[in-house]
């Protein structure tokens, strides 16, 4: 028969073949809108365009700008991802389409993580976020009055430095530790010594907690792949870091504050919290303030306020190093107020809460889009040599520091660093008693350090060392 003939095995094996093949592939990759931005390279199968990331992520976004346009999609899996490139691109997705492009992802590799005010969403975000700030301005964040706390710290700072006696160091560990002191003075109401036993805990808690986020992106998108056995890219020892902080650091901190009763807690961030926290709850049922989201609040504010000052601090100390005449110019007392740093490669990421058209092209519901900071700050069309340290390029004719719209280093919209104020006031006062105090030098004269970035949360220089020389010593 006819029918049968046609029914052979090998044509019944190929059909079945072809469905499983259209169902996996619509499984991995959904239909999506026609005029979605265009890929860069053709994704791979079930991993999507991972495997072109693997190594110099930071410079394959840039080339593909080059190729593609300003945006571009990418899968990470089954997942799109928007890469928005460009000053004008970004601002203008994250602000004037902040309605829709204001949500964080939906990670799930880290326990929790959708608490406190980074990772979260919608009420819970806009709470916790508003109360945070209200608390820090309350200390004067951004203000003349915050400024003691942070004289303080730099004194003691200033003095471990000289203490090094002008020998080559690494100071990142150090640089850290006083940068998180000044968190600590307003989370807790006080510093703690550097050799304290329990603040030296926390600080190598915490870098372990940095370390291990290096090359963790594949378990942000699978986060299943943090339950196959071992320590896959880290995934375990990123979440048990984490517990670590929370319970062995963040419930200690408001245990401290709390130790003499309610009523009689220090002048510090989480006695502000627990007071709003209980206002709030007596007059409504709904509030989000609560003991597990200070927990988060905690540990967020630390990571957001110790990584990347102490790395921008340490990029300073390495590009003076490298450029020493800069050193004894006058625009060094100004320039530690621009962030010498190189910023992180991609802003943290933003998700998509219904279709957004950019430049034409659909951003549709649920992808995620990466602004990608690289394209802003190292734009060509924008810098004039991008890749050059160059104070000057951010001063005028009168000394005044210039103001361009290009520039972005706390990203911008309604999910831009909440912490801008204290980190601006951090590095000017910390850099530039640094360069009054002490001329930097290189290990070796003559021969300043050359290192390569270690992308992490942040982009931080990797280990070099440096000889901190007592300007009155010179003069001696």
């Amino acid at each position: 028969m006819l029918e049968d003939a046609l029914l052979t095995p090998s044509l019944v094996y190929a059909v079945v073949s072809l469905a499983l093949v259209l169902l996996i592939k619509s499984a991995l990759f959904p239909p999506l809108p026609d005029n979605i931005p265009p890929f860069p390279v053709r994704p791979w199968p079930v991993l999507g365009h991972l495997p072109y990331l693997l190594t110099g992520q930071r410079q394959k976004l840039l080339d593909w700008r080059k190729t593609t346009g300003d945006i571009f999609s990418l899968y990470f899996g089954s997942r799109l991802l928007v890469i928005l490139n460009g000053h004008r691109l970004v601002r203008d997705g994250l602000v004037r389409n902040a309605d829709s492009l204001s949500n964080r992802p939906p990670w799930a590799h880290l326990d929790g993580s959708t608490n406190g005010i980074i990772f979260s969403n919608g009420t819970l975000w806009k709470e916790q976020r508003t109360v945070s700030i209200a608390i820090l301005r309350s200390f004067g964040m951004g203000k003349g009055a915050l400024s003691d706390k942070i004289h303080e710290e730099i004194a003691s700072y200033l003095d471990a430095l000289a203490g090094l006696g002008g020998k080559p160091s690494d100071v990142a560990l150090l640089t850290r530790t006083s940068v998180s002191n000044v968190i600590c003075s307003i989370i807790v109401g006080k510093r703690f010594e550097y050799n304290d036993p329990f603040f030296a805990a926390f600080m190598d808690s915490f870098d372990k907690q940095v370390q291990a986020s290096e090359n963790t992106a594949p378990v942000m998108f699978w986060p299943w792949l943090r339950h196959i056995p071992g320590n896959f890219m880290n995934s375990k020892t990123l979440n048990n870091c984490v517990k670590e902080m929370l319970g062995e650091f963040c419930d200690k901190f408001i245990n401290l504050a709390r130790k003499d009763g309610d009523e009689n807690m220090p002048n510090c961030f989480i006695a502000e919290y627990w007071k709003a926290m209980k206002e709030r709850k007596s007059y409504s049922s709904t509030t989000t303030l609560d003991e597990t989201n200070l927990r988060w609040v905690l540990l967020q504010l630390f990571f957001a306020g110790t990584d990347t000052t102490s790395s921008t601090i340490l990029w300073f100390i390495y590009y003076m190093l490298r450029h020493p005449h800069i050193q004894e110019e006058e625009e060094v007392h100004i320039c530690p107020s621009i962030h010498p740093s190189l910023q992180p490669p991609i802003s943290v990421p933003h998700f998509a809460a219904g279709d957004v058209t950019l430049q034409g092209y659909t951003i549709p519901a649920g992808a995620t889009v990466l602004p990608n900071l690289d394209s802003v700050m190292m734009d060509e069309k924008v810098w004039e040599e991008p890749l050059k340290f160059s104070p000057r390029r951010f001063i005028d004719a009168a000394g005044s520091l210039i103001k361009h719209e290009a520039f972005m280093p706390f990203s911008v919209g309604r999910r831009m660093c909440m912490g801008e104020a204290l980190a601006n006031m951090e590095l000017f006062l910390f850099l530039s008693c640094l360069v009054q105090r002490f001329r930097l030098e290189s290990a070796l004269p003559g021969h300043p350090p050359s290192v390569r970035p270690v992308d992490a949360i942040v982009s931080a220089p990797g280990e070099f060392h440096a000889r901190f020389v007592h300007r009155a010593a010179q003069r001696t």
